[in-house]
């Protein structure tokens, strides 16, 4: 069975702030790690994507964070732990875009040459993958439960090896 994936998705508007934070949905995805073909598994969770779009954020997975802005801080506080132990049975792997400014970053005065994401590990899962953009590079961070995943080397190798592939097969 195709792993299933949970990719939170921004409701707020660029350049918007929101006076109670950040707005979230999400999308849940089957990720088609059967398909042989790079661009055809592309294709796949960009259809998969298109479709959960044209939906809404208020069906599926998006719904929970939807109801979840109306719930009162008691709900929050007694639902919380119980919601966070379900999710391992909603998704399986948490894949998420991380905006980075379209600006050189510094840290100390020193500009960085590169940015790897960070997305946060569910309670109960085993991975996260975040994909950020930087100075015209892609960058990705894996974060796993090394007691779970105790070859995350070989998925980053994998990742690689899937761009470059990608890569390859878009150019020709």
């Amino acid at each position: 069975v195709a792993p299933r994936a949970l990719v939170p998705v921004s409701r707020r508007r660029p350049r918007t702030a929101h006076p109670q934070g950040n707005r979230l949905s999400g999308y849940l995805m089957r990720l088609p790690v059967d398909e042989r073909d790079p661009v055809t598994r592309l294709t796949r969770v960009r259809t998969a994507m298109d479709r959960n779009k044209e939906a809404g954020p208020h069906r599926g997975a998006g719904a929970v964070a939807l109801l979840a802005e109306h719930v009162p801080p008691l709900g929050h506080r007694l639902g919380g732990p119980l919601l966070g132990q379900a999710a391992r049975l909603w998704f399986d792997v948490l894949v998420t875009s991380v905006p980075l400014p379209g600006f050189g970053l510094r840290l100390g005065g020193d500009p960085l040459g590169a940015v790897f994401p960070l997305a946060p590990l569910a309670p109960g899962h085993s991975l996260a993958v975040a994909v950020s953009t930087y100075r015209g590079s892609v960058h990705y961070g894996l974060v796993a439960d090394g007691s779970a995943v105790e070859d995350l080397d070989r998925l980053a190798r994998a990742v690689t090896e899937e761009v470059t592939a990608l890569t390859v097969a878009c150019a020709h």
